[in-house]
């Protein structure tokens, strides 16, 4: 619980990184705001919304004299606070804000009786705890996730236009009194008498029109080379981090200073006054300093700048010391802090069965037209003999706006049992492409990667809580895809009794810090080609073990005349089956269909069997809208060749399905999945491009008979007899080392 939520906002990252440990130990953690802003809905629900159970535990985010501190001695359930610190009152006397830190101050000390658990970001911070008469106190530290700091991630434009002669103090912070910026301007005028170039970035949330903020203008006036450079994107201060020689800290009451470790991750030697909690954070590493000698710290600023030597020890003793604010490291000193306060998650009890009890997730299920979702219906039904199969999914049926069109509850799909949960929030398709254009293409901060998967969704707490509170109905888990919110925030709940189907391809969010534990946790990765395999070692290259499985295919005798006569189809045609929308291709097919009409009179029809979700009219071409499981055989049977547009695949059912029927396939060069299976069956062609688009299919034409033969010889490859066993294998590794 927290007073608000949004971008930029500290306590709001501690609060994201206490959900991600929280979900690496087991446990559902939603975060509750009163305020939410930037389009951080997704992330976190009104307080007015929250109805803890007894046993749950809230934590509050302390907020300098909020109401919500009342609110939580209110609410029936365990109770804890997690404190960042307040600044002292003298650094703002004749100012509102006096009043409210002392405000702040005795609503601290006036919730220590009510509470189960009190964490401090430091040690700090959890001395003024105890002082204020709080009892049981841990210390929790923040974490860096220092592969966010790489330089990689900086904004290259920025860089550039950062880039000079110097030495480059930089200082990141919100320019408050207790800050004492003023100090850091003393420093930068001591500097530029030894080195006139030099330069100071100050990065952070001004108020040009504040009282302090016009006595630094005035104490600046004649100084050269300081920029106040205002709050950045995430990869604009990396490239400010990796732009400087120094960081440097004057403030005079730091309960943690995250920007320090900032600084470390980015291989920036750090200089800080030694306040507060500041020696704490540093443990030793970078240099503090305890007397504000400016003439001193400038020519020490220098040093560290051009003596390389000197930079080397420092930057390797600050390299140490982040290890200490890892996810790891943070994880232990939560765990401990909640001890004796939370259970920990439930755990299978009862001796391994013949038939595992296993939980299937998968973002929906029943009646829909997906290639992951058609993949997870056919294990699941091949695999409800030998397993206790429950799908765990949601009410949605649309994955464009996931809106519920399934009741919630139990169902049977097959030979299925199906749990269904509400979506909570619908998508706003136009909206979310527009924060894929932002985040895509460079690296990002967590939460502008965890609001990127809150808006791809479905968002549906129901499930998650599922998940978080029965992990003792089940012997081991089965996700399927790795993109949808489901799986990125329930596989870390379970994610050591858990398979994972990835389903992926080369596609912007894989490179997603946010999906590292999606594919590194798991027991194992159950991955459909070499490809995807090679793919995932690119981008996560700590992935968990990686098995090529695949899946099954049968061939349902099929009658293509039959195909023919109930959907008026005539002479020679092209098959698509499957999603019509742009994500999958389908708008360039269409064009290179309209100019092979325009170019060859005898050219064949392109008929698309799917639901579409764009135009898809055209001359000679034929929608069916879409069919069934016969219908689509027969269809496949009967075509010259199938194309597969998607330059996004993981496996292609469709190919491996027109495999099956002996019919041959044109498929996108751009995908490596499609290459590797043109070229391992001989039984298709690639296009890369309208030439080659008309010259395979003319090579097709020519050989479709040869084709069809090594089209049934390599879908003989993949029957559903292996993919079982292999999936069985697994399982039963998991339930056997959950119960040793």
């Amino acid at each position: 619980m927290i007073p608000s939520f949004g971008p930029g906002d500290a306590s709001g990252q501690a609060a994201l990184h206490l959900q991600l440990l929280l979900r690496r130990m087991g446990h559902a953690g939603d975060i509750y705001a009163e305020e939410v802003a930037g389009g951080l809905q997704g992330l976190a629900r009104h307080v007015f919304t929250l109805k803890p159970k007894p046993d749950d535990l809230v934590l509050y985010h302390h907020g300098i004299a909020s109401p919500l501190s009342g609110r939580l001695m209110h609410l029936d359930c365990k109770r804890g606070v997690v404190f960042h610190n307040i600044s002292p009152a003298r650094f703002y006397r004749d100012t509102p804000l006096e009043h409210a830190l002392v405000a702040g101050r005795a609503q601290i000390a006036a919730m220590a009786p009510f509470l189960d658990v009190s964490i401090g970001d430091s040690d700090f911070n959890g001395a003024e705890l105890r002082v204020a008469g709080h009892r049981n106190v841990h210390t929790v530290q923040l974490f860096i996730e220092k592969e966010r700091f790489a330089a990689s991630v900086a904004d290259k434009k920025k860089l550039a236009e950062l880039s000079g002669p110097g030495p480059t103090l930089v200082s990141v912070s919100r320019v408050m009194p207790h800050k004492r910026f003023e100090d850091l301007l003393a420093l930068h005028r001591e500097l530029l008498r030894i080195r006139p170039q030099a330069r100071l970035l100050i990065v952070g949330g001004y108020e040009p029109g504040s009282r302090y903020f016009k006595l630094l203008q005035r104490e600046m006036k004649d100084l050269s080379g300081v920029h106040f450079l205002g709050r950045l994107s995430h990869p604009e201060l990396v490239a400010v981090y990796r732009s400087a020689s120094v960081f440097v800290s004057m403030s005079e009451h730091e309960g943690f200073s995250v920007p320090i470790i900032e600084a470390m991750a980015s291989e920036v030697p750090v200089l800080a006054y030694a306040a507060a909690a500041v020696p704490e954070t540093l443990g030793g590493a970078g240099i503090a300093f305890d007397q504000k000698r400016y003439a001193f710290l400038a020519e020490l600023a220098v040093d560290l700048s051009e003596d390389r030597d000197l930079r080397k020890a420092v930057l390797e003793g600050q390299a140490r010391r982040l290890q200490h604010f890892s996810p790891a490291a943070a994880q232990v000193s939560l765990t401990r802090a909640l001890e004796g306060v939370v259970a920990p998650p439930p755990r299978p009890r009862r001796a391994p069965a013949k038939r595992p009890r296993v939980a299937l997730v998968v973002q929906r299920y029943g009646e829909v037209t997906g290639g992951a979702e058609s993949h997870a219906a056919q294990v699941a039904e091949h695999l409800a003999p030998h397993w206790d199969v429950t799908v765990v999914t949601t009410c949605a049926k649309n994955h464009l706006t996931w809106e519920n069109a399934f009741p919630p509850g139990e169902d049977r799909v097959g030979r299925a049992k199906v749990l269904r949960f509400p979506v909570t929030r619908t998508r706003n398709i136009h909206a979310f492409n527009g924060l894929s254009r932002q985040v895509f293409g460079h690296g990002n901060e967590r939460l502008r990667e965890e609001q990127w998967v809150a808006e791809q969704g479905p968002l549906s707490p129901g499930l998650i809580d599922h998940l978080a509170t029965t992990q003792d109905a089940y012997d081991g888990y089965l996700f399927f895809t790795y993109l949808y919110a489901p799986t990125a925030w329930g596989l870390p709940l379970v994610a050591d009794r858990a398979m994972l189907v990835p389903t992926a391809h080369d596609e912007p969010p894989i490179r997603f810090g946010v999906y590292a534990d999606v594919f590194n946790r798991p027991r194992v990765l159950m991955c459909n080609t070499p490809e995807e395999v090679d793919m995932l070692g690119r981008f996560h290259p700590d992935h968990a073990r990686a098995r090529v499985v695949g899946v099954g295919v049968e061939a349902l005798p099929a009658v293509p005349d039959r195909f023919r006569a109930k959907y008026g189809v005539h002479g020679r045609y092209l098959l698509y089956v499957g999603r019509l929308e742009p994500g999958k291709g389908v708008p360039d097919l269409l064009t290179f269909h309209r100019k092979l009409r325009a170019k060859y009179q005898d050219a064949p029809e392109l008929v698309l069997a799917g639901e579409a979700n764009m135009d898809v009219s055209g001359e000679g071409v034929r929608h069916v809208g879409r069919i069934s499981e016969q219908d689509k055989h027969d269809a496949l049977a009967g075509a010259l060749a199938v194309v597969v547009p998607s330059k996004f695949e993981s496996l292609s059912l469709l190919t491996l399905e027109a495999f099956a029927q002996g019919t041959p396939v044109l498929v996108n060069g751009h995908s490596d999945v499609l290459v590797g299976q043109v070229e391992r069956s001989g039984a298709g062609r690639v296009y890369r491009g309208l030439a080659s688009f008309i010259e395979g299919l003319r090579e097709v034409g020519e050989a479709r008979d040869v084709m069809g033969q090594r089209a049934r010889i390599y879908a003989q490859r993949h029957t559903w007899p292996q993919v079982v066993a292999a999936y069985r294998e697994e399982m039963a590794r998991i339930v056997e080392e959950t119960h040793r």
